[in-house]
């Protein structure tokens, strides 16, 4: 209650809503107990089990291997960011300024598609 907010706190959020969004778990899910968070569930998948962890309604079906393949490296980035922005430490945490970087990267890959 007296804690003071900061932008680490908010890149928290941000990593577990981002993590929330991507693989259709909560926080409070009964598979996440005291050894199992949000965060170490999408951790431990990366890089190469995330696309087991994505919720099926976030991949959007692709007709062709290759946009398929790019589809799947910007899942993995953007579990990347919600790990990255939910580290335990905040000194460890993205900052916003790379968070939307790595973002609009996503994007330009997934507009050249």
């Amino acid at each position: 209650m007296h804690l003071q907010m900061t932008s680490n706190g908010d890149i928290y959020s941000f990593g577990i809503l981002l993590l929330e969004v991507m693989t259709g778990k909560k926080p409070r899910d009964d598979i996440f107990n005291e050894d199992l968070s949000l965060h170490k569930f999408a951790s431990t998948s990366f890089p190469d089990q995330v696309i087991d962890i994505i919720d099926a309604s976030v991949i959007v079906e692709q007709s062709i291997e290759a946009k398929a393949k790019k589809m799947e490296e910007c899942l993995i980035s953007i579990i990347q960011i919600g790990v990255s922005c939910s580290m335990d430490s905040p000194p460890q945490r993205m900052s916003i300024e790379d968070v939307v970087h790595e973002l609009q990267h996503i994007l330009d890959v997934l507009r050249h598609n």
